[in-house]
Formats: C-alpha cells, sequence, structure tokens
C-alpha cells in the first residue's frame, strides 16, 4: 500500500469525462443512500494514525475484536489496524468499534459503536494535544511505566504520555 502513493496515477481525464456523461452519483451519496448502515465515518475531523508523543507508538486495534482493549504499537504507516477517525460526533473510532470506557478506572477498550455519546464520547484537544473522555472527564494515557497499557488518567497539561498527534498523510473525504 505504501509503494502506491509513490506511483504516478497518469491522465485520468477519460475516467472524469466518463464519470461527468453518466452523471455519476459521489460515494457520499452511495454511503447515504445505497448503504447507510456503513460505519464509514462521513463526517470527520481526522482519519489516519495517532500518535503518542511520549512513546511515539500509535493507537492500534492489534486486530482484536470489540470488547477487547485497545493497544498501541510501532507506527507502520500502512494504515490497517491503525487507522482511526476522529468523527464531530466525538467518537475515534476504527472500523464498526469505537474507543469506549465505562468509568475513569475502566480499561479502555474498543466496543462496536452505538452513537449515543456516553462512553463513547471522546474531544480532541489540540492546544494541549489531549484525549479526553468526556463522561469521566480523565485523558488517554500511554505510559511506558505501566507495560504501555492504555488508561484513562488525570490530566496533567505537562505530561507527554497524554499528548496525541492525529496528522493525516492520506485524505480521504466522502464527497
Amino acid at each position: 500500500m505504501a509503494g502506491a502513493r509513490n506511483v504516478e496515477m497518469g491522465d485520468v481525464s477519460d475516467r472524469q469525462e466518463l464519470r461527468n456523461r453518466l452523471q455519476c452519483k459521489s460515494f457520499r451519496w452511495y454511503l447515504e443512500n445505497v448503504y447507510p448502515e456503513s460505519q464509514m465515518p462521513l463526517d470527520y475531523y481526522y482519519l489516519g494514525e495517532i500518535r503518542n508523543v511520549d512513546t511515539q507508538q500509535c493507537l492500534d486495534t492489534m486486530g482484536r475484536k470489540g470488547g477487547e482493549p485497545v493497544g498501541a504499537g510501532f507506527c507502520h504507516g500502512l494504515g490497517g489496524n491503525q487507522v482511526f477517525a476522529y468523527t464531530k460526533r466525538g467518537q475515534v473510532m476504527s472500523d464498526d468499534n469505537c474507543l469506549d470506557a465505562a468509568s475513569g478506572d475502566s480499561p479502555v477498550k474498543m466496543v462496536r459503536c452505538h452513537g449515543m455519546g456516553g462512553n463513547q464520547h471522546w474531544k480532541y484537544d489540540k492546544s494541549t494535544m489531549a484525549i479526553v473522555h468526556l463522561n469521566s472527564g480523565r485523558c488517554l494515557q500511554h505510559s511506558r511505566a505501566d507495560n504501555g497499557r492504555l488508561s484513562l488518567q488525570d490530566c496533567a497539561r505537562a505530561d507527554s504520555a497524554q499528548k496525541w498527534v492525529m496528522k493525516s498523510k492520506f485524505r480521504w473525504q466522502a464527497n
């Protein structure tokens, strides 16, 4: 996948002309009208890897299913298990699972997205680079000292284990 990004795509004007002549609909239209049950985030602030400033590791589903803890690992830049969307509904999601914490002391897990906020409602604060769990008011932390476990801790502005970088290297929009 990484290699495809570096290949010149060539002239696509014929394909664009065909699309216009056939009056093709957008991918957003397809998702809204043909496949509305898709978990593809249509409205998001960010899509890509989420990197911890202290450990330089990325959020990673580790291939786990819903109800299991989310992990972090070497940022490989290949997408897959490390692609997360921060949606305009305040979800941090990968496929149809969202970051979820039942309380401020419970483990951070991937749970099927329900769209009702609550345990799955997060806010990314660009100024502090913190991912805040709104129900508990605590910050997502990846700690070297705690076997690299992800947890919710009281927010501390200076703690780099609570700072996360969201910078997308690829663009996808459902327009």
